[in-house]
């Protein structure tokens, strides 16, 4: 950070399930400070700010959420909680806005994804009311981060449905208004109580101020057990029903295929209608679907235009929507193709602009079974590819000349992954790159083996948390889809060339150097020799320590083929990736930002690595 911020006099726990918006909310209420300078006193936002951005609540990155915690006293644990970023392999909107296709660490993209809520909120009343407790009979309950997932429709506390508007001015609670998304609404306004509604319909009026805590619930708003169970189901990425618990990219795919569903549900509407738990639940999404404007995601948008991949207005005609949806996921595979295909009779082409990215969706995340059966069924129906279409096989075949498993390095060689990137237009340092010359060489072990995926990626050494992440690893059809090119001869030229290669046993290189780190003593007498004047590092310096934890990670990567944050001396890795410090080091070594030092280092990095081999290349 530019400045340093003071601790704050008072602060407040965060309390179960609540969001950044309502901590905010409830603390500014407590210290009686404008949303606006509590937020520029913990550092959401600068000095001459007004109001912090709405991918606040998605994640804090590093200096923020420091600061955030310094002032408030709170751990890095809670504050991150207080985020959507935990959700990030459960739900499947949140991976998208922070990890998209790069394949990194989890970051702020400013992209919001339809099924996010972030331009508006629902609420459960009897959640935002006293639970008895002194601070919450002075601050209120609290804004919760599970509604803005707009996939929840029912709090399990309370057994009820959630409200999308104020009673009052009937607008969506905590409506964003202009062409921004904002954190908090109108948070220049004097403290109001978190339980209030800040809406403001005209400037000249001030804010709504309808306390949104004091609802009636009536028999409308009580879901039936059936639907409740459902809401547990979908809090824990399972709307397969399955009663164990899945790993995190099976509940990302499987989330997936709920909302692919949902949008084949949308466009045939009302085919379907009779599958609704009830004629209420009916009508209340037959409503929501004849409503105008854009669904509360895309509430700020370019266009109005509907999106049938989309959630809709209400939390009634949401859990109808999802309800039809997970029944017939549900289905025994004969009933479910028997149900598939009445709906994909009836579809609109494929073209439609209100598809929105419905295709993109199905091939990319939805689950291998579910995307088999729908793709096979819109063939039928659409003798034309999709848009985003791809031919390619479910894994590399080699068709005439072949080479060993051992030979494949895990971290592939530029000059090996640009016969298939340059063709489709990735730079070599790309991140789409980076993510694709992961997937290849396990494709390329796949093939040799005959290994799944998840076989291939042990075997070469990535790591279970890289697998897990679906952000991390995907197969190459779901990197590569929709880009124009003949894949399978891209493919045979990558594998012709691959067996053309010298060979080189990196599985026994990565067993053997499974912990090899350069001695400091070592890294001592290479700074000792530098032949120049003007550069000097004390032994036992902290300098020292970070360029020697830097030229042993390169080094590592030469003896094993491997990525150098796998490095030994890196490990544990931790959750947010290789600290920056020692990034920029090991950027300055691998010669991107040029200094007569590292570039000194950097040209001992063959040599050393061929004596550490010894005449042993094998």
């Amino acid at each position: 950070m530019h400045r340093l911020l003071e601790q704050l006099p008072r602060s407040l726990a965060p309390l179960p399930g609540e969001d950044l918006h309502g901590f905010i909310l409830r603390l500014s209420h407590r210290l009686d400070m404008k949303p606006a300078a509590l937020m520029q006193h913990t550092g959401l936002i600068g000095p001459r700010s007004n109001s912090a951005p709405a991918r606040r609540m998605f994640m804090l990155e590093r200096d923020v959420l420091a600061a955030f915690c310094a002032t408030t006293g709170m751990s890095a644990q809670d504050a991150d909680a207080l985020t959507l970023k935990p959700h990030v392999n459960s739900y499947p909107p949140v991976a998208e806005a922070l990890l998209g296709m790069r394949g990194l660490s989890p970051a702020p993209r400013g992209v919001f994804p339809v099924w996010l809520l972030t331009t508006s909120t629902r609420y459960c009343p009897s959640c935002l009311a006293s639970d008895g407790s002194a601070i919450q009979q002075r601050h209120g309950g609290p804004w919760k981060l599970a509604w803005r997932m707009a996939a929840n429709f029912a709090c399990m506390e309370h057994r009820s449905f959630l409200r999308t508007t104020c009673p009052a001015c009937v607008l969506p609670a905590q409506m964003i208004r202009g062409n921004s998304r904002r954190l908090i609404v109108e948070p220049h306004l004097d403290p109001l109580h978190p339980a209030q509604c800040r809406n403001v319909i005209e400037p000249r009026h001030g804010p709504c101020g309808a306390r949104l805590d004091t609802a009636d619930l009536t028999d409308s708003d009580i879901p039936s057990d059936d639907l409740l169970d459902l809401q547990q189901r979908l809090l824990q990425a399972r709307p397969y029903g399955a009663r164990r618990s899945l790993d995190p990219l099976a509940g990302h795919n499987r989330m997936t295929d709920l909302f692919v569903l949902a949008a084949l549900i949308r466009a045939t509407w009302p085919l379907p209608a009779s599958l609704a738990p009830s004629g209420s639940l009916a009508q209340a999404l037959e409503h929501d679907l004849g409503r105008p404007g854009p669904a509360p995601s895309l509430r700020i948008s370019t266009t109005a235009q509907e999106r049938w991949d989309s959630d809709v207005y209400s939390a009634r005609g949401t859990a109808a929507l999802l309800a039809i949806s997970a029944q017939i996921l549900n289905l025994p595979l004969p009933e479910l193709r028997l149900e598939l295909g009445r709906l994909i009779a009836e579809l609109p082409p494929l073209d439609n602009p209100a598809w929105g990215h419905t295709w993109l969706t199905l091939r990319r995340d939805s689950s291998p079974l579910f995307r088999h059966e729908v793709l096979q069924l819109l063939d039928k129906r659409f003798p034309r590819p999709l848009p985003t279409q791809v031919a390619l096989p479910a894994f590399l075949r080699i068709r005439r000349r072949s080479y060993s498993p051992q030979s494949i390095p895990q971290r592939l060689p530029e000059e090996w992954t640009e016969i298939i990137t340059a063709p489709l237009g990735h730079a070599g340092r790309s991140p789409v790159n980076v993510a694709t010359r992961r997937g290849l060489a396990a494709h390329l072990v796949q093939a040799a083996t005959g290994m799944s995926l998840q076989e291939a990626g042990p075997y070469l050494g990535i790591p279970p948390d890289w697998m897990d992440n679906w952000g991390r690893f995907r197969p190459l059809e779901e990197r590569l889809h929709g880009r124009r090119a003949d894949l399978p001869t891209l493919f045979q030229r990558f594998t012709d060339h691959v067996a053309d290669q010298p060979p080189l046993d990196y599985h026994a290189r990565r067993k053997r150097f499974a912990n090899w780190t350069l001695p400091g003593s070592e890294m001592q007498k290479i700074i000792d020799s530098y032949p120049g004047r003007r550069r000097t590092v004390a032994a036992g310096s902290h300098k020292a320590s970070r360029i020697r934890t830097g030229f042993s990670a390169l080094i590592w990567s030469r003896l094993t083929g491997s990525e150098w944050r796998l490095a030994p001396d890196l490990q544990p890795l931790p959750t947010q990736g290789v600290a920056v410090i020692d990034e920029a080091v090991i950027s300055s070594l691998l010669h991107q930002r040029p200094d007569p030092f590292y570039a000194y280092l950097h040209d001992l990095l063959p040599d050393y690595a061929s004596a550490i081999l010894g005449e042993d290349h094998q």
